[in-house]
């Protein structure tokens, strides 16, 4: 990933939009006011996807990127229009958890990119959190809650890290 504001502004809005999944969790937001967020963040990082692949002709950065793009999509549509039932949206949790998991480490010893990695392999923990709630209907919410909102922070901090310090190594 070469252009450490475009990805600085994804992960701005994915660090809110899990801010606000975790509210939604603890039941501090609605449905609706949830599905807002989601559908901007995933609006915003499929555009970052688009840039990738067609601008910087990396289908590997747009495939990592999609990957979260899809969760949020998924999530609006869910929202908005009252899909209770997110099994399979769980299942495909899992898919991202055992996707990330190996780029966190391909992030680490091919990038050089360590900060990145352990933001890659904590994604890859709550992905897999997101599998065991919906995916499997564990009765986890208070830790789906709380992870997702620990990864909201962190995702925010290290997005504000990248977009304030200039040169700031990803």
């Amino acid at each position: 990933m070469s252009d450490p504001n475009l990805l600085g502004l994804g992960l701005l809005y994915v660090g809110a939009v899990l801010f606000v999944n975790a509210l939604y969790i603890m039941g501090y937001a609605t449905a609706k006011d949830t599905a807002v967020i989601n559908l901007f963040a995933g609006a915003l990082t499929f555009l970052n996807a688009a840039y990738f692949v067609f601008v910087m002709e990396s289908a590997f950065a747009a495939a990592q990127t999609l990957l979260f793009s899809f969760t949020y999509l998924w999530l609006f549509v869910a929202f908005w229009w009252g899909i209770d039932d997110n099994r399979a949206l769980g299942f495909y949790c899992l898919f991202v958890a055992v996707t990330a998991a190996p780029t966190a480490a391909y992030t680490f010893m091919v990038d050089k990119l360590a900060v990145l990695a352990v933001i890659w392999a904590v994604w890859a923990y709550l992905w897999f959190v997101f599998f065991l709630l919906m995916g499997l209907r564990l009765e986890i919410k208070k830790l789906a809650a709380w992870s997702t909102m620990a990864v909201a922070i962190i995702t925010g901090v290290y997005a504000y890290y990248i977009l304030t310090v200039p040169g700031a190594p990803i």
